[in-house]
């Protein structure tokens, strides 16, 4: 268990005179499958990572997978989708934290690159910041900074679709809507790489999906590339006196032509004014009435941000729907003027919205665990990053030296958590049995809790056994090795 693993310790240096463009960077595409759907809690356990060029093809293909944590419940809803038996998640030659390292070293070594996934901002990416987070690496945006950029297929798809409808053929869900899911999407346009929810599989429907776009929206496939960072979409909006906004709900892609008015103050978002919206009619209200109006529907704003790998459009695309076509350019180019022209009222709305945020997060006074804490807490100080970078070339009784060198607490249990889970044995006693009755209260834990919890779990899996699969042999089967997994981890527990 003592086994020395490091950062990788190799760095491409960018010259300065090297031109970061489309035409020469590889897009690495990821995907995984996890324990829980709950990103500040739960656990990869299993990681795919195809690197290909910029055309898409495949230059190698990397599945990492590494054991179930000791101080996690799987959720039974998020195992019978992967369906991963449950001697892989326990026998498994990696652990979680070496699976973290390669996973870090691999992107590494193509920095600069795409990051590239299927609904990947808003799930996968953010289950990989916190791997890294808890694993005490301090390069927590790794995949947007260094020239790395994010590239989300399901808002390309959903853009292809609204542009062209023959682009990408899609099936209807059970609300008789269109459907996104990787998973239909393959399906409806006859994508077969290999079972769904494995995640080398969904990787390479990613890349197919996104082939398809690329040959047949192929201006849309460039109009994506080159919002992949904040800077360049705030740069895109900021150009554009008016731009489409793409909006989706209730199954739907909507078009909204909107205008800049300003940066969130908290949130640094993009803020919007509705150009099918008269300002005249909101230009004198006093503070009070003006507050009133911006929560009512429909919404005179609209927000954007900028870091979610969106598809911003030209102008042309909602001003060929109705609502804004009847309105006219000159219309529409006299309420852009009026807002420019009234600093005063753009303050005023800067400042309503601020106080709103304000107001909602002291209302907020939930405590914090620390693994809540990846933004909340800020960035690591310099030194704490320099303690961090040495503990992964140390070993572990080395390691357990570090621990009180952090100066934050989250860090030093953060260390303690990982010597836990990779090296107990090495641990003092009066750490180790803090440590282990502190996820012994956790998980023992009767009530709604933030994270899966044993009687959660047998809950739910009861639930399963008498309705969805009841006479389902292989979905019961599988039930069952799990909660036997999860009996053997409560009576660990249960003698914390």
């Amino acid at each position: 268990m003592n086994k020395k693993t490091t950062l990788g310790t190799a760095k491409k240096k960018i010259e300065d005179n090297q031109i970061l463009t489309e035409d020469n960077l590889n897009v690495l595409t990821v995907d995984y499958e996890t324990s829980d759907s709950r990103v500040n809690y739960g656990q990869v356990l299993q990681a795919a990572i195809v690197v290909t060029d910029n055309k898409l093809n495949i230059k190698t293909t990397h599945d990492l997978r590494c054991r179930l944590k000791p101080n996690v419940i799987p959720s039974i809803g998020a195992c019978l989708v992967h369906k991963i038996p449950v001697d892989i998640l326990k026998n498994t030659n990696k652990s979680h934290y070496q699976m973290v390292l390669e996973h870090y070293n691999l992107i590494k070594d193509h920095t600069p690159c795409y990051v590239m996934g299927f609904n990947s901002v808003s799930f996968d990416l953010e289950f990989y910041r916190r791997m890294l987070f808890k694993s005490l690496i301090p390069d927590v945006y790794q995949t947007n900074t260094n020239g790395n950029k994010h590239l989300d297929i399901l808002n390309v798809a959903r853009a292809a679709k609204f542009v062209n409808d023959d682009s990408i053929k899609t099936i209807l869900s059970e609300k008789n809507r269109p459907s996104f899911k990787l998973s239909d999407l393959s399906t409806a346009n006859n994508i077969d790489n290999g079972d769904h929810h494995n995640a080398v599989s969904d990787c390479l429907n990613t890349i197919s999906v996104a082939k398809l776009i690329f040959d047949k929206t192929n201006d849309i496939w460039n109009e994506s590339l080159k919002l992949t960072t904040r800077k360049d979409t705030e740069n895109f909006i900021l150009k554009n006196k008016v731009y489409t906004s793409l909006e989706y709900y209730y199954g739907n892609t909507h078009p909204f032509l909107v205008h800049h008015i300003l940066f969130h103050k908290e949130f640094n978002w993009s803020i919007n004014w509705d150009m099918k919206v008269n300002p005249d009619l909101y230009i004198n209200m006093d503070r009070q009435t003006l507050s009133k109006a911006l929560d009512s529907s429909p919404k005179i704003l609209r927000t954007v941000k900028a870091n979610k790998s969106l598809v911003l459009l030209k102008a042309d695309y909602a001003l060929k729907t109705e609502k804004y076509s009847k309105i006219g350019m000159d219309e529409i180019n006299r309420r852009v003027k009026v807002l420019q022209d009234n600093h005063h009222f753009i303050e005023l709305i800067a400042s309503i919205l601020s106080d709103k945020a304000k107001e909602k997060m002291s209302m907020d006074q939930t405590e914090l665990l620390f693994e809540e804490t990846i933004y909340a807490g800020g960035f690591a100080n310099d030194n704490d990053k320099t303690i961090m970078r040495k503990f992964h070339q140390v070993d572990w009784r080395e390691k357990l030296n570090l621990i009180e060198k952090f100066s934050e607490e989250r860090f030093q249990y953060f260390a303690e958590c990982l010597i836990y889970e990779e090296s107990p044995e090495i641990l003092p006693k009066s750490i180790y049995n803090k440590i282990h009755r502190s996820f012994a209260e956790r998980l023992l834990s009767k009530n709604k809790e933030k994270w899966e919890t044993i009687p959660a779990f047998y809950s739910e899996t009861d639930t399963l056994r008498e309705t969805k699969y009841k006479d389902d042999k292989e979905m019961l089967a599988l039930i069952d090795a799990y909660n036997k997994y999860v009996m053997d981890l409560e009576t660990r527990f249960e003698n914390a």
